[in-house]
C-alpha cells in the first residue's frame, strides 16, 4: 500500500481496537461473573444467563451504530477519498505535465459515491465483528467452555477482523486511485495508457502479461475504450481486487510513433 492506504488502514485498525476494548471491558467480565452458572452443567443449563449476555452485546451494537460513530466513519471515508483525489492529480501532473480539473459534476458525483461506499464499509466493520462475537460467545457458553477459552477465541476473531479491515483499506486504495486515474486521464484527453505492474512476486500472471504484451498501440499500451480482458472481463489497472498496477498516460503522438517504427502488433488491441 502507498502512504494514503497505510494511513487509511491505521484509522480502520484503530476502530477495530476500540471495538475490541469495549468487548473486553463489558462482555468478558460478565462472562467470568456468569461462569459458575453456565459451566456447572452445560447439558442441563436453562440458559438463565443468556439474556444478560445478549443485552450487553445489544448495547454495544447500538453504541457502535450510533449517529456519532457513523459520522466519524463518514469523515474518515471523506478524508480518504479526497486524499486519493489529490494523489491522482499529483501523479498526472508528474507523468504528463498537466494540471487537471476535478470540479466537474461527474467527478464530484463519483467522489460522493465513493465516500458513501467507504462509509458503509467502515460501518460494517464493528457491526460484523459484534455479530460474530455474539455467535462465538453464546455458542461457547452453551457448550460450557471456560472464560479463558472464550477469551482466546475472541482474540482469534479480533485477528480476523483486523485482516478484513486491512483488506478493505488495501482494496479500496487501489480501486479508487485506479478509477480516479482513469477518469482524469480521459478528461485530460488521453485515450491510451500503459499498463505498469508493481514488478514484484505478488503481481498476477495476467497483469504481467498485460504489461509486456505488444498491442497495436505499443508495448503494454491499451485504449481506455478497449480494455484488456481478465477471465473474459474488461479490467483496468487497480480495478481487480487488491490489484496494485497503475496506468501511465500515453499520448496519441506516442502511439502513432510506435506504429510508424513498427514496434506494434496490428492484430492485437487488448
Amino acid at each position: 500500500m502507498n502512504m494514503i492506504g497505510i494511513q487509511y488502514n491505521a484509522k480502520l485498525q484503530r476502530l477495530v481496537k476500540q471495538v475490541k476494548e469495549s468487548i473486553s471491558k463489558e462482555i468478558m467480565p460478565l462472562v467470568r461473573q456468569l461462569a459458575p452458572e453456565y459451566t456447572q452443567d452445560a447439558v442441563a443449563t436453562t440458559d438463565a444467563w443468556s439474556d444478560l449476555i445478549l443485552n450487553a452485546i445489544a448495547t454495544l451494537v447500538s453504541r457502535w451504530s450510533s449517529p456519532a460513530v457513523q459520522s466519524a466513519g463518514a469523515r474518515i471515508a471523506g478524508e480518504f477519498v479526497q486524499s486519493s483525489l489529490k494523489k491522482s492529480e499529483r501523479d498526472l501532473k508528474k507523468s504528463a505535465g498537466i494540471d487537471v480539473f476535478s470540479g466537474s459534476k461527474t467527478m464530484q458525483d463519483y467522489l460522493h459515491a465513493s465516500a458513501q461506499q467507504n462509509a458503509q464499509l467502515i460501518k460494517s466493520i464493528p457491526a460484523k465483528h459484534l455479530e460474530e462475537v455474539q455467535t462465538l460467545v453464546m455458542a461457547n457458553m452453551r457448550s460450557g467452555m471456560r472464560p479463558s477459552y472464550i477469551e482466546k477465541a475472541l482474540q482469534e476473531q479480533f485477528g480476523v477482523t483486523q485482516r478484513r479491515a486491512k483488506m478493505i483499506s488495501r482494496d479500496q486504495t487501489s480501486k479508487i486511485q485506479g478509477e480516479l486515474n482513469r477518469k482524469q486521464q480521459q478528461n485530460a484527453g488521453f485515450s491510451y495508457f500503459r499498463w505498469l505492474t508493481s514488478n514484484d512476486q505478488r503481481v498476477r500472471h495476467d497483469h504481467e502479461v498485460f504489461e509486456n504484451r505488444i498491442t497495436k498501440y505499443g508495448k503494454g499500451v491499451y485504449a481506455w475504450s478497449d480494455l484488456p480482458l481478465e477471465k473474459g472481463v474488461p479490467v483496468s489497472p487497480g480495478s481487480p481486487i487488491n490489484c496494485r498496477c497503475t496506468a501511465i498516460p500515453v499520448s496519441e503522438r506516442e502511439v502513432k510513433s510506435n506504429q510508424e517504427k513498427g514496434i506494434t502488433n496490428p492484430s492485437v488491441s487488448k
